[in-house]
């Protein structure tokens, strides 16, 4: 069941990230400049993000089975449609409807392991569906590449659709239900979204999360290969096995947070700490990328794919503050804002270079990062404010 799960949120990753190996070919394809280009992706984003509260309703209500199990045969027919239609309206239409179709995948699998993992182990099996995540970062990457001399980009959309309609059909067969819970209305379940948004901890690690994921998912998804094209002067063959690093150094941090979760509070540590420190050594990538030679700046990007997704422990650690009953609307909201935040990021990084850029790449790209790393050290120290109240 868990592994089902994991598969559904592979796609999700692929998802988010494929249109950074395909850039060129969809420029060439459909004549797209670099806003349209930010918006046909970023698209993903609208339908994820504007769909996570009324999941969190329904996973709380019927549990992640039949929730899971519709979304991805929404999914089945939003990437066949992207595989199919023309026109790049209709193509950013389909896309959005991938993004609701995907839209549950993280909220369902953390659900599930809350539900059938022992409370101790959670942190652990979370960290690891990110890096199953990661994954599909990876595969959305050179394998892509090696696929696109076979079949054209919208074949493949089209091989992929059949396979999430599977995993749909399994998901339903294999996965059991939540033990019976005594009936709610719907009105006092929306209700419960307050108690959830009064939560402290929900308030301050929700900024950092949004800021850190979403930086690294727009300029992973899309805008760090156009960066190696444009700033570092990569070729196609370089821009993809460059992504290609990233995305194991994404699986790898993703997998490394979770077994470095259960390490730390053994030792007395929180989980808080590790979310902090990932977030502090994503910031310092973000410097390296800035400041340090283009011969070396790779090494600052793979350190970036490093971190960033293992800030989304946060969830883990906001939904133990939270009453089991509110997990799925808790995991929600907080993905509502994040996934929000990474649409506004890339399409408006997308607004940004298309005007910025003419003739001075590396600045626009310069000032688009040191401004997102600027808010990033504010939503940190969001974080650590009452512990810097009381010491003082």
């Amino acid at each position: 069941m868990l592994l089902l799960f994991g598969a559904a949120y592979f796609l999700s990753l692929f998802f988010r990230t494929v249109n950074a190996i395909l850039a060129t070919r969809l420029e060439t394809d459909l004549g797209l400049d670099a806003a349209s280009l930010g918006l046909l992706t970023a698209a993903y984003f609208l339908g994820l993000g504007l769909t996570q509260i009324p999941i969190g309703l329904c996973l709380d209500a019927y549990g992640p089975r039949r929730v899971q199990a519709v979304l991805l045969l929404v999914a089945a027919i939003g990437i066949g449609a992207f595989g199919l239609f023309e026109s790049v309206p209709l193509l950013v239409a389909a896309r959005a409807l991938i993004g609701i179709g995907l839209a549950g995948c993280l909220v369902a699998a953390y659900q599930a392991s809350s539900l059938w993992v022992a409370p101790e182990r959670a942190p652990l099996a979370n960290g690891l569906y990110l890096a199953v995540g990661g994954l599909g970062v990876l595969a959305a990457t050179t394998p892509v590449e090696f696929m696109m001399q076979f079949m054209s980009w919208r074949e493949m959309f089209l091989f992929i659709a059949a396979g999430t309609a599977l995993i749909a059909v399994a998901i339903a067969m294999v996965t059991p239900d939540p033990a019976t819970q005594e009936p709610t209305s719907w009105a006092k379940r929306i209700s419960g979204l307050a108690v959830v948004t009064r939560n402290e901890e929900f308030r301050r690690y929700l900024p950092l999360t949004a800021l850190c994921f979403g930086t690294g998912t727009a300029m992973q998804g899309l805008w760090a290969s156009t960066w190696l094209r444009d700033v570092a002067g990569y070729d196609s063959s370089a821009v993809a096995w460059s992504l290609t690093a990233m995305a194991v150094a994404l699986t790898v941090g993703s997998a490394a947070g979770g077994v470095a979760s259960v390490f730390a509070e053994r030792m007395g540590f929180h989980l808080k700490h590790v979310v902090l420190g990932n977030a502090v050594l994503f910031i310092a990538a973000e410097i390296g990328i800035l400041l340090a030679p283009l011969s070396i700046a790779p090494a600052f990007w793979i350190l970036f794919a490093l971190t960033y997704n293992a800030v989304t422990l946060s969830y883990a650690h906001v939904a133990r503050s939270q009453p089991i009953a509110y997990v799925g609307r808790s995991n929600t909201l907080m993905n509502t804002a994040v996934i929000l935040t990474t649409f506004a990021l890339q399409y408006g990084l997308g607004l940004f270079l298309s005007r910025a850029s003419q003739g001075f790449p590396e600045k626009a790209y310069s000032i688009a990062i040191a401004t997102l790393m600027m808010l990033q050290i504010c939503a940190i120290a969001w974080c650590c404010w009452p512990l810097l109240k009381r010491r003082s």
